[in-house]
């Protein structure tokens, strides 16, 4: 059995790993390069004054100190932040992820502040023994430090992910635009309005009133393609319409070699579908398969699943290869893919070829 499925998006490996949160890896050279001494240099003049103005210290000694800790601070704030890009990698956890986050870095963050102020306490780092002021006031430098950090983190994230997104929506402008074009091109198609019109020229001699019929069936097929370019969605209803219109002119040309079989419930009618996605799935089995009285070609259109309907024909290739350019079903899968609905599928099994359309709520 050959079986397969048509996404509806499909972004190159690297925008994936771009885009999800479970990213491996930060791509943030230049921001520990530039953060670290910024954020020293900054807790250094602003928060630490004293130590070099008052205690005699150079502003050089206390910078370097300051880099020390930071870096220490800012290397254990990533791992938590990676940590929990991991464990919560979908969109919805975001806020969870975010919260969680801040409580764990605050956390660790406090305690790092704590071991190393222990630190100059025991060893007299400064110069003097610290109060618990100096405790607290450290962990109150850090928390600043904390927030500045994971705010810088969460900022260059979802930066990123901007441009994942821009540059996703120019992919599908351009899927679009293209969907748009080979849909302008099948409903123009010069071979299927001339052999409707060789079909129409011998009725016109043979049966008037046959003849009558095929034109009014056409000018309703061609009236619908024109339509069809104003709207993203029709209803079954409508498209099953317009289908029969389509099959006469295919039945008046086949005759007994081409069967067409609906079965669908009431309640499917009312959903929506791209328009001419059936005209495309019978257009696509007529060409592929060979069509005669001796080997009529069944088509069935019917319910196979909650929300989606299922178009089946037998399989009986034609011998010679039929120029094909593929785009049939990539223009299906383009506009489902424009409409972001997932669950198009398409198999071939035993003698039979079949495709699987998800419907959308009306």
């Amino acid at each position: 059995m050959l079986y397969f499925k048509v996404d509806t998006f499909n972004p190159s490996k690297a925008e994936k790993e771009a885009k999800s949160p479970r990213m491996q890896k930060l791509h943030d050279g230049w921001l520990r390069l530039i953060g670290i001494p910024l954020v020293a240099f900054i807790s250094t003049l602003f928060f630490y004054s004293e130590h070099w103005l008052s205690d005699g210290y150079s502003f050089g000694f206390s910078f370097m100190t300051s880099l020390s800790i930071s870096a220490i601070i800012w290397y254990v704030n990533r791992w938590v932040l990676l940590s929990f890009r991991q464990r919560f990698p979908e969109i919805e956890d975001t806020v969870k992820r975010i919260l969680l986050q801040l409580i764990a870095s605050f956390a660790l963050s406090a305690v790092a502040s704590l071991l190393i102020s222990w630190f100059y306490d025991f060893t007299m780092f400064w110069g003097k023994s610290l109060v618990w002021q100096d405790y607290l006031y450290n962990i109150f430098v850090v928390v600043i430090f904390v927030l500045l950090v994971s705010g810088i983190y969460e900022g260059n994230f979802y930066f990123a992910r901007w441009r994942v997104s821009v540059k996703e929506a120019e992919q599908l402008k351009k899927a679009n635009l293209q969907s748009q074009f080979e849909s302008l091109k099948n409903q123009v198609s010069p071979h299927f309005l001339f052999n409707s019109l060789n079909t129409l020229s011998s009725l016109i001699e043979e049966n008037p009133e046959q003849a009558v019929r095929f034109v009014n069936q056409l000018s309703r097929v061609y009236r619908y393609l024109l339509q069809s370019n104003e709207k993203e969605l029709t209803t079954v209803k409508e498209e099953l319409d317009f289908l029969q219109a389509y099959f006469f002119l295919l039945e008046t040309r086949f005759g007994e070699g081409l069967k067409l079989e609906t079965s669908l419930p009431e309640q499917y009618l009312q959903s929506l579908i791209p328009p001419l996605t059936l005209q495309i799935l019978v257009e696509n089995a007529v060409k592929h398969n060979v069509v005669s009285v001796s080997k009529p070609l069944n088509i069935r259109i019917f319910s196979c699943n909650e929300d989606q309907i299922c178009v089946s024909n037998n399989l009986q290739k034609k011998t010679l290869n039929v120029a094909s350019n593929g785009m049939g079903l990539a223009n299906i899968a383009a506009k489902y893919r424009l409409l972001n609905k997932t669950g198009l599928d398409i198999g071939e099994s035993g003698n039979r070829f079949q495709v699987t359309l998800p419907l959308i709520k009306n």
